[in-house]
């Protein structure tokens, strides 16, 4: 059974009868005044869907900050061109120390988003939390599948070790790192991936892990919210796996700890405090709440939170949904706590 059964390949697309009466009923009052009659990312051409306008609607606005840079990496381990950045400093004095800094990811599913996706995200964390935010414009499938989203992840983060520190006045012993859905995917592979480079990358002192895709081996046949939730809103189960399609052409790629960062063995007592928040109507809630559960086994701190009556996309619609509003500011509380 599709997602599209109930409404046909076109809009309109009237929430399914299977999740309708679960979601909050303000995301409902939005989806169907502003979504309903949009098409659906899935259901079209990839250029349509980059060029459409907004990824998500309803989010709120950015917030002024002192500077927004844009940067271009030059690559130091892996072959491709230079990784676009953006770098929000806050308004003010630095500290005499330096400023903290957060290392973020856009979310989009690998295929879509771009360096402007989640600047109101990342506004709000600078300005609030009052620490330097970078955010990695990662190349995208299906022009470029896995692995060039992980290298251009590890480049930035090789660029700031090497570089960014002493260019941007921060401080490398108050380093965060984290994204959202796609972007936690990304930001939970380079916790584990720094365990082998200790040397040459930064040490996070947190990971701020937002609707995180953490198993690309996940179906409804194995795993509980992909078939509760399977045809929830904005993200139902045949759109995550469009998504899975374009990034891991390769099956054999799908259980690669790089594309499914649940599945490393090892190193999960030596990853840094986590925040990890997830939605009850989301496909993905059963693998961030179990990424949660593991790091928590392995002796590490997890605070998680499940965002009661949300489907995926509440993090982006911080202007009409109060769960997301409360989702930035669990992230600047987390800041606040590991650069104290």
């Amino acid at each position: 059974m599709s997602s599209i059964d109930e409404t046909g390949l076109q809009p309109p697309y009237p929430l399914h009868s299977s999740i309708k009466d679960k979601l909050d009923p303000a995301y409902v009052s939005f989806y169907n005044a502003h979504i309903f009659d949009k098409q659906q990312v899935h259901l079209q051409p990839v250029s349509a869907s980059r060029t459409s306008g907004i990824l998500i609607p309803g989010g709120g606005p950015k917030l002024p900050v002192g500077k927004t840079e844009d940067i271009q990496i030059q690559r130091k381990q892996t072959e491709g061109p230079d990784v676009p950045i953006r770098v929000f400093t806050p308004e003010g004095e630095r500290p005499v120390d330096g400023w903290p800094v957060m290392v973020y990811y856009h979310g989009g599913g690998w295929v879509l988003g771009n360096i402007e996706t989640e600047n109101t995200v990342c506004t709000n964390l600078c300005k609030r939390a009052r620490c330097v935010v970078i955010s990695v414009d990662y190349r995208l499938a299906p022009e470029d599948p896995y692995p060039a989203a992980v290298h251009d992840s590890w480049e930035a983060l090789l660029w700031l070790q090497s570089t960014g520190f002493s260019l941007l006045n921060l401080n490398p012993s108050k380093v965060a790192i984290g994204g959202s859905s796609a972007g936690g995917n990304l930001a939970a592979t380079m916790c584990h991936k720094a365990l082998s480079s200790p040397s040459l990358v930064p040490k996070f002192k947190r990971q701020l892990l937002i609707v995180p895709v953490t198993d690309n081996t996940a179906f409804p046949s194995s795993t509980p919210s992909w078939k509760e939730n399977e045809f929830s809103p904005a993200l139902p189960a045949e759109k995550m796996m469009w998504y899975r399609r374009h990034y891991l052409p390769d099956k054999k790629t799908w259980a690669e700890p790089e594309a499914s960062p649940l599945l490393y063995e090892d190193g999960w007592g030596e990853q840094p405090k986590a925040l990890v928040v997830v939605g009850e109507l989301d496909v993905l809630r059963s693998e961030g709440r179990e990424y949660a559960e593991k790091l928590k086994r392995n002796g590490v701190e997890v605070d998680l939170k499940v965002m009661k009556g949300m489907p995926h996309p509440f993090l982006a619609m911080d202007g009409v949904l109060q769960q997301g509003r409360d989702t930035i500011t669990f992230m600047i509380e987390a800041l606040k706590e590991g650069f104290a």
